[in-house]
């Protein structure tokens, strides 16, 4: 008893041997052929070279599509792969980073979990080491690979206490920092929990004071200036890659729907966790059911607003199902047979996930040819690129007619007359002779050329600065609404202070403190 009691004491010690025991697999026999792991390599690769060299983000992925290059992290998010590549700059090799990343976003995903569960007093232990074994908490892993979607586990428990804690400052800076770090990890992600989390439990809070109606907007807007460095860049420079490759055919969130064969697995694990949460009849079961309902198409109509349909899958919303679920479930006590019932409905995607994660993970993979041709996702092909090019099934593409062409960043012209460098266009790129400017062209590269040497140079946009003073900027006015001291000295004294919402000071209070200092959701 001694022993037991003294484990609870160190929830930490449990929630890291429970995804130890999880990411055992993983790490037994390598992360395995999952649907993104050709990315996890790439892109946990390039993070670390660059990292390594002191390049803390780096954008362009200079040999990316057989030395072409690509502007993937102008787009995708950097947050776990600043994780990745950061423990492969530190010496691991990038499958071990991709394994040890994953072990640590796990073991994250059920501390936050467990912080917010003791926070409202309900099972924080269990109801952590729940979250973690969740269905598709381990399917976006071993299946899917989609290890940004992974890392997204980690803030909507943070987000959730954020709110709770609203008006008070702690409340709204860690509202902005969790929901600013979430856009930094997943981008569809972060528009489902928009949705499908925050604004209910913001209708929630201000219904029951409206004070928090006013911090609520300003954690809003200081996340979004945070992430303002990535998302500034990435929402004005669309037009320059092959867009049209997001969101077409199984890319796009209105195709998917419960007759789908390959989406048997999905319906199962929103009806199992929408029953489990039905009997907690609370804010949390609505937005478990709601949630469950539109990962699987059940709602008319959703998946075609212009925004939502940007996601490409209905089914990334189940991240957000769990975590509702798991919320609602500590409140009461199921019955045995609810609990059976839902059991077998959810052993059906665990079987069917083990058996697929068993393949991936027996498959071999030609690593060489994958450091060799370094590929990368066609979308991020330069605006114009043929992409009659790309496999419609793997989405290889097909780079042959222009392994010839001359790569680097400088060549030496001997005739006048066309030239067309092996080099994916962007904006950050500019072609000049003696110093001087000359006009360009894409997909590849192409300009009209006398004898010299010409240099391909790279330029900074003015969305690269104006995103990274955004997000400065914001970072400032978070330490000033952290560290800002009142003027009284009698606001030492929280019963006579002039201001109550200030008593929660310290930037780290939250993480020594159990109770909710906000509104209870």
């Amino acid at each position: 008893m001694r022993f037991a009691s003294g484990l609870l004491r160190h929830p930490t010690t449990i929630l890291a041997a429970l995804g130890l025991l999880l990411m055992l697999p993983s790490f037994l026999f390598g992360p395995g052929a999952s649907h993104s792991y050709l990315y996890n390599y790439m892109w946990t690769g390039h993070f670390g070279e660059q990292m390594a060299a002191g390049h803390l983000y780096e954008r362009w992925l200079p040999r990316s599509f057989e030395g072409m290059g690509s502007p993937t992290f102008y787009f995708y998010p950097p947050l776990a792969y600043w994780l990745s590549g950061g423990l492969a700059a530190m010496g691991l090799s990038v499958l071990q980073a991709i394994n040890v990343a994953a072990l640590l976003l796990l073991v994250a995903s059920g501390m936050t979990m467990h912080r917010w569960l003791a926070s409202r007093g309900t099972h924080p232990l269990l109801g952590a080491a729940l979250y973690m074994l969740a269905p598709y908490h381990l399917h976006d892993f071993y299946v899917r690979g989609a290890l940004a979607e992974f890392a997204a586990f980690i803030w909507l428990p943070l987000i959730a206490l954020g709110i709770a804690r609203l008006p008070s400052r702690g409340g709204i800076a860690l509202l902005a920092l969790s929901y600013g770090a979430l856009i930094l990890t997943h981008l569809p992600v972060a528009t489902l929990t928009g949705l499908f989390l925050i604004a209910p439990l913001m209708l929630h809070r201000i219904w029951q004071d409206r004070s928090t109606l006013v911090p609520g907007l300003i954690a809003g807007i200081l996340a979004f200036a945070l992430a303002a460095f990535y998302l500034l860049p990435a929402a004005t420079l669309q037009a320059h890659m092959s867009t049209a490759l997001l969101w077409t055919g199984k890319y796009h969130a209105a195709n998917w729907s419960i007759w789908r064969e390959d989406f048997v697995l999905f319906p199962c694990i929103a009806l199992g966790l929408g029953l489990l949460a039905w009997p907690g009849r609370s804010i949390w079961s609505g937005i478990a059911i709601v949630t469950a309902l539109a990962s699987i198409n059940l709602i008319p109509f959703l998946w075609q607003i212009d925004l939502l349909d940007k996601t490409q899958f209905p089914w990334r919303a189940l991240g957000i199902v769990e975590f509702a679920t798991v919320t609602a479930l500590m409140t009461y006590r199921p019955r045995p047979v609810l609990l059976a019932g839902v059991g077998m409905l959810l052993l059906f995607p665990y079987l069917v996930s083990g058996a697929i994660t068993r393949a991936n993970l027996r498959l071999p993979i030609d690593y060489a040819r994958l450091d060799r041709i370094v590929p990368d996702a066609p979308e991020y092909l330069p605006a114009g690129f043929d992409i009659a090019r790309v496999d419609r099934y793997d989405r290889s593409t097909d780079l042959r007619p222009w392994r010839a062409l001359p790569r680097g960043d400088r060549i030496v012209v001997t005739r006048p007359g066309p030239v067309t460098m092996g080099h994916a266009a962007f904006p950050i790129w500019r072609v000049t002779h003696n110093g001087q400017p000359v006009p360009s062209h894409g997909p590849l590269i192409h300009f009209d050329a006398r004898p010299g040497i010409y240099r391909i140079e790279r330029v900074r946009l003015w969305q690269e600065s104006v995103g990274t003073a955004i997000s400065l900027a914001a970072v400032l006015m978070l330490a000033l609404l952290l560290w800002r001291r009142p003027i009284s000295h009698l606001s030492k004294f929280p019963a006579y202070s002039p201001s109550p919402a200030m008593v929660n000071r310290p930037i780290l209070g939250w993480l020594a403190r159990s109770q909710n200092s906000g509104g209870e959701l």
